[in-house]
């Protein structure tokens, strides 16, 4: 593996997110790969259609990702995260849905008040490990898909482009943008998957 992937792979969340405020944007990817899988899982508690988790997924990491100069180190990185994803999901479900639902309709100034009582309970040490090995594929497996998914998981995942953004930049509607971005993912997902099988 690279010195970079393993240097950066080592760090703490705080150091990643001190580096990524920098623009380091291996940081950001770091960051995704340490917490992607918890991150879906998380939303999976509210949200029943793959296609969904993988949008709300997509977008709670955008969010996270845009407004990481508000993390607040004095809480752990993953119940700020999580707590987006939640938010996000809950956006998702719309208000009518979450009273039939029998979800929580508090506000998201009202979540954030009391984010300090979320257990960080998705990241696990062995996950570590896993995402340090995974960190140099996941850079080279996103170089290996097709042009028109390879651009769009660049802008997004990489360089922090919204879907508008995207889709203004590539002039191209942003359904297909949305599309792309959860193929190119769902690609993505696979490759990693065929070579932890090989290690």
């Amino acid at each position: 593996m690279e010195k970079t992937g393993s240097k950066l792979t080592n760090l703490t969340d705080e150091e990643l997110v001190s580096l990524a405020l920098e623009q380091n944007q291996a940081a950001y990817i770091v960051l995704y790969t340490r917490y992607d899988k918890g991150v879906r899982a998380h939303i999976a508690r509210y949200i029943s259609q793959q296609e969904d988790i993988e949008d709300i997924c997509l977008e709670s990491f955008q969010k996270a990702f845009s407004q990481i100069g508000t993390y607040n180190p004095a809480y752990r990185f993953s119940t700020w995260l999580y707590r987006i994803a939640r938010n996000t999901a809950f956006d998702h479900i719309g208000r009518k849905d979450r009273e039939k639902s029998n979800l929580p309709t508090t506000s998201i100034s009202e979540q954030l008040a009391e984010m300090n009582e979320i257990p960080a309970t998705m990241h696990n040490p062995e996950d570590e490990i896993i995402n340090q090995q995974e960190y140099d594929k996941w850079i080279a497996n996103i170089d290996k898909l097709k042009d028109d998914y390879r651009i769009v998981a660049k802008m997004n995942l990489i360089d922090n482009f919204g879907y508008k953004e995207i889709a203004d930049e590539l002039e191209i509607p942003i359904n297909t943008v949305k599309t792309r971005i959860r193929r190119a993912k769902a690609q993505l997902m696979k490759m990693m998957e065929v070579s932890d099988e090989l290690l």
